[in-house]
């Protein structure tokens, strides 16, 4: 057995799939271990369910699985690493998104500590895990379209154009 598919071409937006499939389980186990606090014991006018920032921030660490993309930046093979350039940014994308959500809808209490109501943050987060793994998708399908139609015409077409 060789190792020569390793360095095919759609193998960065095979790794993203694959890590949604095993980070997001990851993500959402630790999210249910997540302590809930009510908004009467925080003094907040609303909401049964808010989370600390850092426990949630802490919750999504399995995204960073798909960082491993990077890998791919190294290969000999132009089009793998452009591949794995646009599969680094949905990468980067996927961690992005939620601390910017997570930094920007929460509420200081008392000593200092940031909450986000988790109610209200879950729906969002579970819907961004779906629009990312088929953004990934969608890129894959994308760029294997110009792949396959540049790997296909043949080098005297390409003189001839000149």
């Amino acid at each position: 057995m060789t190792w020569d598919f390793v360095h095919r071409w759609y193998m960065p937006f095979a790794w993203i799939a694959m890590s949604s499939l095993v980070s997001v389980p990851m993500a959402v186990y630790f999210e249910f271990g997540m302590v809930l606090h009510g908004g009467r014991e925080l003094g907040l006018a609303y909401g049964s369910s808010w989370v600390t920032r850092d426990d949630l921030l802490a919750a999504i660490a399995p995204y960073l699985l798909g960082m491993g993309s990077v890998v791919w930046l190294f290969n000999a093979d132009g089009s793998t690493r452009w591949a794995a350039f646009w599969a680094t940014i949905i990468a980067a994308a996927r961690i992005v998104v939620p601390v910017m959500l997570a930094t920007t809808a929460n509420v200081t209490v008392g000593a200092g500590l940031h909450y986000v109501d988790w109610h209200s943050m879950r729906v969002l987060l579970w819907f961004q895990d779906v629009e990312m793994f088929a953004l990934g998708i969608i890129v894959w399908m994308v760029f294997a379209r110009f792949v396959g139609s540049s790997n296909s015409a043949p080098a005297s077409a390409h003189a001839e154009a000149y």
